[in-house]
């Protein structure tokens, strides 16, 4: 599914992304503007930053249950 219309971004080129920030630091704080610095583009209109806040918040809650370890 496409995001970013204005740079043909995907949900899966972006869930990527945040995945290989939170490898490097798993507590990090994710914001669009890196994300798109990391796929090497600039947001334009900048109406998909609501939908890629939300993947962030998604995809690193996930990352993060994934990470926990049992008591």
């Amino acid at each position: 599914m496409i995001i970013c219309s204005c740079n043909i971004i995907t949900e899966a080129e972006i869930k990527q992304t945040i995945i290989d920030c939170l490898d490097e630091d798993m507590w990090q704080l994710l914001t669009p503007g890196q994300i798109y610095y990391r796929l090497k583009k600039r947001g334009k209109c900048c109406g998909c930053f609501p939908n890629v806040v939300e993947l962030i918040i998604e995809t690193a809650g996930e990352y993060h249950k994934q990470k926990q370890t049992p008591n």
